[in-house]
């Protein structure tokens, strides 16, 4: 494979992602939250005691996107701020119990979600795909640290 056509495999990626993971429509659950609140709920729930700033910076959000957020989930009760007693400019956000139980509802409605996905492959293509993401995994991970065993490779390396 050229790099370019790895490159050009690389633009997909964020399509599948947006199909698998943004384009779920979780109303049905009627939690009163958009697409962009259950986001940070679902990195709060695998990134507890980080702060508001690297939260955003998971999220992918600027910093007032994501405060506007955070207000509205704090007004809902999903989170609450917690403030550093060294910093006050030091926040967190932590889970009340109604936003434990709505990102358990979130978790079991993408696990669903995902299930009927799977189920459209065989054990063996299962199996595959999920070779096929530690894979990627494994990769994506190794170029955002830009680095290779500590050697930098320039981009020319990737063509084949």
């Amino acid at each position: 494979m050229s790099e370019r056509q790895l490159i050009e495999s690389l633009k997909d990626l964020p399509q599948f992602v947006r199909k698998l993971f943004y384009e779920k429509d979780i109303s049905k659950l009627n939690l009163d939250i958009n697409l962009t609140q259950t986001t940070i709920l679902m990195f709060l729930d695998s990134n507890k005691n980080k702060s508001m700033s690297e939260l955003s910076k998971m999220v992918g959000l600027e910093k007032s996107s994501f405060t506007r957020s955070v207000d509205y989930l704090v007004e809902k009760e999903f989170i609450k701020r917690n403030y550093s007693s060294e910093d006050r400019r030091k926040i967190t956000i932590s889970f009340t119990e109604k936003g434990l139980k709505a990102v358990r509802l979130i978790k079991n409605d993408w696990n669903e979600h995902f299930r009927s996905l799977v189920s459209t492959l065989s054990a063996e293509e299962q199996k595959e795909f999920a070779n096929a993401i530690k894979t990627v995994s494994k990769y994506v991970q190794q170029m955002l640290s830009g680095s290779r065993k500590g050697i930098h490779k320039p981009a020319r390396a990737l063509a084949s």
